[in-house]
């Protein structure tokens, strides 16, 4: 298994427990294709640079965790079906 960073964009809602419920959604996908989860932030409400998706702004989070590379493309694809998440970045750290 290889360490991963993801940040995630989601959408900016008033409600706190629709929240919860985005970021609990990222990370069961984590959980449920064979990884473990390290450590989550939550970096909070920020403007976008440019409007995504009709968005001007959105709630930004870090995970870290630790998965099999293979299922990496999976993830992507289940997160871009995903409304609420307006952008994904997921990396490899060395």
């Amino acid at each position: 298994m290889k360490s991963y960073e993801g940040v995630f964009i989601t959408k900016a809602g008033p409600a706190d427990e629709a929240n919860q419920k985005v970021l609990g959604q990222i990370e069961a996908e984590i959980t449920k294709n064979g990884g473990k989860l390290e450590n989550t932030e939550k970096w909070g409400k920020r403007n976008l640079a440019y409007p995504i998706k009709k968005n001007k702004e959105g709630l930004y989070y870090k995970i870290d965790f630790q998965i099999e590379p293979g299922k990496i493309s999976e993830l992507k694809k289940i997160y871009h079906l995903n409304e609420e998440i307006i952008r994904e970045l997921i990396i490899r750290k060395e």
